[in-house]
């Protein structure tokens, strides 16, 4: 049974803030139960729904919209989730370590002994065995005491950008408030590594200038669901706040048929509002250029800017 395991917090709200309180409830309740177990755990709707204090029609409810966004996984009439398994997988790994313990230390032979008092009474010349490669290396390969340790091959493997430099500040400036203390650490952290995939720095700062005004505009800046900055940067989110396109040229528009825009309005329509064309905006925006007549007749769309537009 395992008592105790590390739980990402952030990671945690971010992951269930989508669920409603019934299916938080059942979620929250079923993974301890599975980690109570130390694995995946029996279907039984009666007991599980008692735990969570839920009837059993609502209990089926709650299960199979968990089921269906993929939180939970039933496999052979037992639930389990694939992030309790990684933790589980963890603690048992723990303990096998703990179970080993650490090896005696080797005696010193006679030799060597003679050698460790001969190097501390200041002996001009090393002994014979010092800069010998490692046992298993290559002759020619660097002795022990000239490998860098792994800490400084991370250091030459991790460039340091100097504070300031990186435009961290200006990110930290744009992002909207939370409830607590803005946590720079983790954040520059996410921010490097951003920069380091090749990210551009302008369209963070871009993005989370967007971020801020949204969540100002639903009252939601200022309190605990503003999500971190550390788990806004590990997920990218500036991609999803990217401000919208500039009109297109109308010498651009006026290469594209009618028929085109007429199937680009089909589909727009199909896919419930998605419009990937860049070209174009959308049909839904009063500034678009798509002809009038193909808005009235293939979505029902007026828009008085639009009537007397010629067809693109």
């Amino acid at each position: 049974m395992v008592g105790f395991y590390k739980h990402d917090i952030p990671a945690w709200m971010d992951g269930t803030e989508a669920l409603s309180d019934g299916a938080y409830r059942a979620y929250h309740v079923i993974v301890q139960l599975i980690m109570l177990n130390e694995g995946p755990i029996a279907l039984n709707e009666r007991g599980i729904a008692g735990r969570c204090n839920q009837a059993i029609k609502s209990f089926r409810v709650h299960l199979d919209a968990l089921l269906k966004i993929g939180k939970l996984i039933l496999c052979d009439g037992r639930l389990t989730n694939p992030r309790a398994e990684i933790e589980l997988q963890a603690v048992k790994k723990n303990r096998e370590n703990a179970g080993k313990g650490g090896s005696s230390p080797k005696k010193l032979s006679k030799n060597s002994a003679e050698q460790v008092v001969s190097g501390a009474s200041g002996a001009d010349e090393p002994s014979a065995d010092h800069d010998k490669p490692l046992k298993n290396n290559e002759a020619g390969k660097a002795a022990l005491d000239k490998i860098s340790s792994l800490k400084e091959k991370r250091r030459e493997d991790s460039p340091i950008v100097p504070k300031g430099t990186d435009r961290f500040e200006e990110f930290r400036a744009a992002y909207p408030p939370r409830n607590v203390r803005f946590q720079a650490t983790p954040a520059r952290k996410r921010w490097l590594e951003a920069l380091k995939r090749g990210a551009d720095p302008e369209q963070i700062i871009a993005g989370a200038k967007s971020y801020a005004a949204e969540q100002h505009r639903i009252g939601k800046a200022g309190t605990e669901f503003v999500k971190t900055a550390e788990v806004w940067l590990r997920n990218q989110l500036w991609n999803d706040y990217q401000p919208e396109p500039a009109a297109p040229a109308q010498d651009a528009i006026a290469t594209i048929p009618d028929d085109q825009c007429r199937e680009w309005v089909r589909q727009w329509k199909q896919r419930g509002g998605y419009w990937p064309w860049r070209r174009v905006l959308p049909p839904n925006d009063p500034r678009t250029t798509i002809p009038a007549h193909i808005l009235l007749a293939e979505a029902g769309i007026q828009h008085p800017t639009t009537l007397l537009k010629e067809a693109c």
